[in-house]
């Protein structure tokens, strides 16, 4: 009998002609939150805004994977990683800055890794 593919977190994945349903290799990982956060700053408020997040220990934290100062139609391109709870919580304080005029947040959920795959698929044999 054939697997049937579909779009939801459901399909199967084949491996060495063995079926291997994705939600068995996905355990819900709530650590594993990307969100880029794309900042535009007020004109002249830059300044302002840097001195901000180095008090709030933003440039430090363990949450935030990396924070660029760009040109273009953002300021600042801040990357987080971890709990979405901490990942919200670390927006929703960027936001309340009167520095910024807008965000923009693009948030991906890793659904595992080579590893995880590898080490269920070993499982499953």
């Amino acid at each position: 009998m054939e697997a049937k593919t579909s779009v939801s977190t459901n399909r199967p994945i084949k491996n060495n002609n063995k079926v291997i349903n994705a939600e068995i290799l996905m355990d819900l990982r709530n650590d594993r939150t990307r969100a880029y956060v794309l900042i535009e700053l007020h004109p002249g408020k830059e300044k302002e805004f840097c001195d901000q997040i180095l008090s709030r220990g933003l440039l430090v934290d363990s949450k935030v994977q990396r924070t660029d100062f760009v040109h273009g139609p953002f300021d600042f391109v801040m990357i987080l990683y971890g709990a979405m709870e901490d990942i919200d919580a670390r927006i929703m304080e960027m936001r309340k800055s009167s520095c910024v005029r807008k965000t923009e947040t693009l948030i991906c959920f890793e659904m595992f890794d080579w590893e995880d795959i590898r080490d269920r698929v070993n499982e499953r044999s």
